[in-house]
């Protein structure tokens, strides 16, 4: 008898081409989000069509899995955009991930991202040593019985996690689980 192969399709195993295209974007993503605080254009849309395209030259399972990773990684992270939580690049970023990953390896990588980006949000603060005061202004801000009128009248200047690294530390996460399978 055979032992069960842990990976059930060879369409979720990201190629070679794809991997090394994945390792060059999330290295050039980390070092321009700690340079300039941003996730450029000209990096996360070629990165969509390489993922895209070398799915494509792989076959018809290949292609529906990177068009699959792509609006689950892009979709996942559009909902916090909307509510001001993450960047456009961010999303961009994690739609390429999930173009050159697969379908079934960006759903890892998410769950990663989140409690690293979690992680990273709560050690800014700590950092910033204001986490007390969000905190009990988030609080504040929850409680049914407190009218707006009463809210306080300045503002504590918003936070800027550098999110591209928790979606690369994520992906890696995702990667390296998935090896030790």
């Amino acid at each position: 008898m055979q032992p069960a192969n842990p990976i059930n399709d060879v369409a979720d195993v990201p190629s070679l081409a794809a991997l090394v295209v994945l390792f060059v974007l999330l290295t050039l993503a980390v070092y321009l989000e700690l340079k300039e605080s941003r996730i450029p254009n000209w990096l996360t849309f070629p990165s969509m069509v390489l993922g895209l395209l070398i799915a494509y030259l792989h076959g018809q399972p290949f292609l529906g899995a990177s068009l699959g990773g792509l609006l689950i990684g892009f979709g996942f992270l559009f909902i916090f955009y909307l509510f001001g939580g993450v960047g456009g690049g961010d999303v961009k970023l994690m739609g390429a991930a999930g173009a050159l990953m697969g379908a079934e390896l960006i759903k890892p990588a998410l769950f990663y991202t989140t409690f690293i980006g979690a992680f990273l949000a709560i050690m800014m603060l700590i950092w910033r040593r204001d986490f007390w005061i969000r905190a009990g202004r988030g609080l504040q801000s929850l409680a049914f019985w407190r009218k707006s009128s009463q809210a306080q009248v300045f503002q504590l200047p918003a936070i800027k996690v550098p999110y591209g690294i928790a979606i690369a530390t994520g992906c890696v996460l995702a990667l390296l689980a998935r090896g030790s399978n």
